[in-house]
């Protein structure tokens, strides 16, 4: 067990499946369930410090060591408590669940919340059904906390941090680590770097800008296949993404890297016969690049259209009218 203890009020957080998410529950005293829980509600085992937390199976009052037991194999984890008002750059480098930028409301207030809604048999019916979106553990303790009602859980924003991981830090240290290989090449170009070297430094780069690509392309045809009800209106905010714009984004993508690929060697070479300064290779092999992929992703997708235009049949008559406003609330999609 960590070196923290539990106090009254605290929200706190256990990890469960090897730290893919967690589960959230509100420390309360023995006295906050004696003098507050009707007795058919009371648990049969009572300890100094309980947890009321949210399950699958509706809203419950657990001792510590139960909240802390992972089943089927009885491992038990290290206790956390969530922070309220947090960093604002604390809160957006942390898995979510773990930090809030909400102010925390006083112990007695969030004990007091904590016991209504265990008492009330109407919440305990609303509590009962689990939903990933807003009837979860961690929406339970966050509402308790703060009388919010509303806030993703981690279950449901741990898409939202793979993605968080990769585009903003993976991004960035993908960046940094390819402008590290275009810099080093540079310099060793002059000194008569091999060129198997220069090949794979300049294939690591396009590997790394097409796998960050096709990612987001798979992102957004998931989000077509899963949100079925809401497809016309994700299709329209650019979340989703058809099967056929699909094929069509990924081949543009794999030629745009292909041919950033090819012209950013090029580049590399041309600056280095040209320009005496060192930065010049880097910089060449930069705009080289650029210029590769977008020429390519333009021509490839000319070609994919006219392709689509040829062996489309009784949709090229068919034009996209908007019922209202993209963006709307109850905007949807429709062929007339």
């Amino acid at each position: 067990m960590s070196d923290y203890i539990p106090r009254r009020g605290d929200h706190l957080y256990v990890w469960r499946k090897i730290r893919m998410y967690q589960h959230h529950g509100i420390v309360v005293t023995k006295e906050d369930i004696l003098n507050n829980i009707i007795s058919e509600l009371i648990p049969e085992k009572l300890e100094l410090l309980m947890i009321v937390e949210q399950n699958i199976h509706g809203l419950d009052i657990v001792t510590l060591k139960q909240f802390r037991t992972e089943h089927p194999f009885s491992y038990t984890h290290d206790i956390c408590c969530a922070q309220y008002r947090a960093d604002p750059m604390e809160y957006y480098l942390n898995r979510s669940g773990t930090c809030y930028l909400t102010k925390r409301l006083p112990e007695d207030k969030i004990v007091e919340n904590a016991m209504r809604i265990y008492n009330d048999k109407h919440q305990r019916d609303v509590w009962k059904t689990y939903s990933l979106v807003l009837k979860n553990c961690e929406q339970f303790a966050f509402i308790c906390s703060t009388s919010v009602e509303y806030v993703l859980g981690e279950q449901v924003l741990m898409g939202c941090n793979v993605i968080k991981c990769v585009f903003i830090n993976g991004m960035y240290n993908a960046a940094k680590y390819i402008f590290q290989i275009i810099r080093q090449l540079a310099e060793q170009v002059m000194s008569g770097i091999p060129f198997e070297t220069i090949i794979k430094g300049n294939g690591l780069a396009a590997l790394t800008a097409f796998t960050l690509e096709a990612l987001i392309l798979t992102i957004r045809l998931f989000i077509y296949y899963y949100y079925e009800e809401d497809r016309s209106k994700n299709l329209t905010r650019k979340y989703a993404i058809s099967p056929e714009d699909y094929l069509q984004e990924m081949v543009q993508a794999g030629f745009g890297s292909l041919s950033a690929f090819g012209m950013s060697i090029a580049g590399i070479f041309v600056g280095s016969v040209l320009f005496s300064s060192a930065m010049a290779p880097m910089v060449c092999s930069i705009f080289f690049g650029f210029i590769g992929y977008i020429t390519a992703r333009w021509i490839t997708g000319l070609i994919a259209i006219k392709i689509r235009k040829t062996f489309s049949s009784d949709n090229n008559d068919k034009q996209i009218m908007f019922k209202n406003y993209p963006g709307d609330d109850d905007d949807t999609v429709e062929f007339a």
